[in-house]
């Protein structure tokens, strides 16, 4: 039998993400360059550019467990392009909607194998019926800490707390973040808006488009 659900999901997948990086590329002013956040400062709170360039933030090194108790050293970076959401203990109708999301994003990993979901819970309680199948699988792991060491990882090493220009949301719950194959930041998504999801995929799309174009 058909499974007409994954159909959808891979039409909606595949289609709507296309259509917006087309528009993106070939129509954007900005020629289709994602911002990057965070620019480092010195100590006298001065820009720091090297050889002309900027330098900007990277995601340090994150200590956590994976779901079965094993202490983990997640690297950021390294080739591959990461993004990262919460699991709250309650997973209710918002996040139900947003694993929904992430889902979609999860289904790029068919043309970007270097594609890497994280999710981090403070509690987490075991694949619930609701739960996507993919969800602690290859390419989609659950990290997991105690309730302090994930909010200061979303506070610190992803910036939660800082202002961040254009963002639509601070809630932990619907948060996404992109992080780019280098370990800099390069976007914030509300994950409970299937338009912010579509930016997003695309967003991921030009990453992948970039990365190829470097390799020529």
């Amino acid at each position: 039998m058909i499974n007409f659900r994954k159909a959808g999901l891979l039409i909606v997948t595949l289609v709507i993400p296309a259509l917006v990086f087309t528009f993106l590329k070939f129509f954007a002013t900005n020629h289709y360059d994602l911002q990057y956040y965070f620019p480092i400062t010195d100590s006298a709170g001065k820009i720091v550019v090297n050889k002309g360039d900027t330098l900007f933030y990277k995601v340090p090194v994150i200590h956590l467990k994976t779901t079965s108790g094993q202490v983990v050293s997640e690297e950021f970076g390294k080739g591959q392009v990461t993004v990262v959401g919460y699991l709250p203990e309650h997973c209710l109708n918002t996040c139900e909607i947003v694993l929904g999301q992430v889902e979609r994003v999860f289904a790029l990993r068919e043309t970007i194998p270097y594609l890497n979901l994280i999710t981090l819970a403070d509690k987490w309680t075991g694949i619930k019926e609701s739960y996507p199948q993919e969800l602690n699988t290859k390419g989609w792991k659950v990290l997991t800490g105690s309730e302090e060491e994930v909010k200061r990882i979303w506070d610190s090493e992803l910036k939660l707390l800082t202002e961040i220009p254009g963002s639509k949301t601070n809630s932990l719950e619907t948060k996404l973040v992109l992080i780019d194959a280098e370990g800099h930041i390069r976007g914030y998504y509300n994950a409970s808006d299937s338009e912010e999801t579509n930016r997003l995929m695309a967003e991921i799309k030009i990453l992948d488009y970039e990365k190829k174009e470097n390799y020529k």
